[in-house]
């Protein structure tokens, strides 16, 4: 069951989109920490913020390819309203990548969902730094 919940939230064209209407986020909170010891972390538990990220989620698509070169230093940890928590790993190189790491498989985000994300976790992005500025052209 926990594999299908986690994959449920990453991927929904891989699974009937109806299964989340008895279980939802609660709360979403992301961690950072960089190379250089930089930490932030930012919850985000408002529930019209947390159905477009779930919305986000779900829009996913499975990318077949590796991660080569894509720096992971966030983590989202999604909790759902039953109380399970599920751990999503997060490219903060401009990669659009997210890795769910209950399955190891790999999505990629929309242009727009990847833009909307870092304005959701805005205290993440503004803890990044330069480098993180270059990159994403924020």
């Amino acid at each position: 069951m926990k594999r299908f919940m986690a994959a449920l939230l990453v991927c929904a064209l891989a699974l009937c989109a109806s299964a989340l209407a008895d279980t939802r986020l609660s709360e979403v909170q992301m961690l950072y920490e960089d190379y250089d010891g930089n930490q932030a972390n930012q919850t985000v538990a408002d529930e019209a913020t947390l159905e477009e990220l779930e919305q986000m989620l779900m829009r996913a698509r499975k990318t077949p390819g590796e991660l080569e070169g894509c720096t992971m230093n966030c983590t989202l940890l999604c909790t759902l309203d039953n109380g399970e928590i599920y751990d999503i790993a997060v490219a903060t190189d401009g990669c659009p990548y997210i890795t769910d790491m209950t399955t190891d498989k790999t999505f990629t985000l929309t242009e727009e969902d990847q833009a909307r994300l870092w304005e959701i976790f805005d205290l993440i992005q503004e803890t990044m730094g330069y480098d993180a500025a270059v990159v994403m052209g924020w």
